[in-house]
């Protein structure tokens, strides 16, 4: 297949045996079925490597249900599981905006005080999952006598001369008892409005029911300096485990 793709852009391969595999978005967990692979060159995608792309094919209306992903948005394949179904977990209460604006204002100052004295933020914070800077989002997740939410943030602070963006994702109530990290907390220096190579930017997609009754977090990691370096994680939002991961930014023929 390496020899093949140096004089070829894309070679296209119907599989012989249909495997089935899950696919995670913010919808929940489908079993797919892989009808087409292709293989892409080098740089074909904007991306160093060669690329494999996976296509598959959903029940109409059937099993997969309301789980089935629609098209344009995030997801994530779990090849080497046993394909499952599920609906994107079992949410508490969505919060009103003003709610989860504060929530997400808490947590990013939670944050910015686990790593030294804590100061203002630059400006207050927006609920825009595509937003760079001073936004966050807030995702339901556990129903139960406490309601938990993952909290996704990307918020800017000065510190002295330096402009400083902290990241994360947390999992936590609305009085922050019990925050739990899904996310480390990391800061990056900003210049020019961007973070360094290496640093990432962690965007909240969604939250879905895992295997065996887990909740599994969808998780845009973004760089700036070099965009192929970002990825869409799948991550165990308890033992923080990565589940599955790919490219983010993939712009294939």
């Amino acid at each position: 297949m390496i020899d093949s793709l140096r004089s070829k852009a894309l070679i296209a391969v119907d599989p012989n045996a249909r495997h089935s595999a899950t696919v995670l978005s913010a919808s929940g967990a489908a079993a797919g079925r892989l009808v087409l692979a292709r293989f892409h060159a080098r740089q074909a995608c904007g991306h160093a490597e060669s690329v494999t792309e996976l296509v598959f094919a959903f029940p109409p209306g059937g099993a997969a249900g309301r789980s089935t992903p629609p098209s344009h948005v995030p997801v994530v394949a779990l090849l080497d599981a046993q394909p499952f179904v599920g609906g994107a977990g079992t949410p508490a209460a969505a919060l009103a905006r003003n709610a989860a604006l504060r929530l997400v204002t808490l947590v990013a100052l939670r944050a910015d005080s686990t790593s030294g004295t804590p100061v203002a933020l630059l400006q207050a914070l927006a609920l825009d999952a595509d937003q760079a800077s001073d936004a966050g989002e807030v995702v339901p997740l556990f129903h139960g006598a406490s309601s938990r939410y993952a909290v996704g943030f990307r918020a800017r602070f000065v510190r002295a001369a330096d402009t400083v963006l902290i990241t994360g994702v947390a999992v936590t109530d609305t009085a922050l008892h019990g925050v739990s990290w899904a996310v480390r907390p990391q800061r990056a220096r900003l210049v020019g409005g961007m973070i360094s190579a290496g640093a990432r930017r962690y965007s909240l997609r969604g939250a879905v029911a895992g295997e065996g009754g887990g909740t599994l977090l969808l998780i845009d990691a973004i760089a700036d300096v070099n965009v192929s370096d970002s990825r869409a994680i799948a991550l165990d939002a308890v033992t923080r485990n990565v589940i599955a991961e790919q490219p983010l930014a993939l712009r294939c023929p």
